[in-house]
């Protein structure tokens, strides 16, 4: 009796199974593909953030190298210490946003694919049609 009904099951369950994982690395390569659109834009942000400090950075030298006084250095520093808090913050923020999405893609798409595993794999015993015994 029980021989029968796992001879039943196991069709269905493994053509589940076999379903499941299609579908999920179906999704995964989707979620691979987004998180390096991710990481790139992640990297691009960056790297002009680098190459925009260094220019800044450039450039408040070569300003303070002019400086016929004290004061007037003093002032350039100020502003450049100013300017890069702000840079940083925004920087920052841009960063956190692109983090965001990596880890809200990365756990929703986890979450989904577990989500649907368990209920196809529910759905697929419940589908089983049970035999009368004698």
């Amino acid at each position: 009796m029980d021989e029968v009904r796992m001879a039943e099951i196991m069709p269905d369950l493994g053509a589940s199974i076999v379903k499941v994982s299609s579908d999920a690395a179906r999704r995964f390569c989707d979620q691979g593909q987004s998180f390096a659109k991710t990481i790139s834009e992640w990297n691009m942000e960056a790297s002009q953030f680098v190459s925009h400090r260094l220019a800044r950075n450039s450039e408040t030298l070569g300003r303070m190298a002019k400086c016929p006084s004290l004061p007037e250095m003093f002032a350039i520093q100020n502003q450049w210490v100013r300017d890069a808090a702000d840079d940083y913050i925004k920087q920052t923020s841009k960063l956190m946003e692109v983090n965001s999405r990596v880890m809200g893609g990365l756990l929703g798409s986890f979450g989904q694919i577990a989500v649907q595993s368990a209920e196809q794999a529910r759905s697929s015993t419940t589908k089983v049609p049970m035999r009368a015994t004698s």
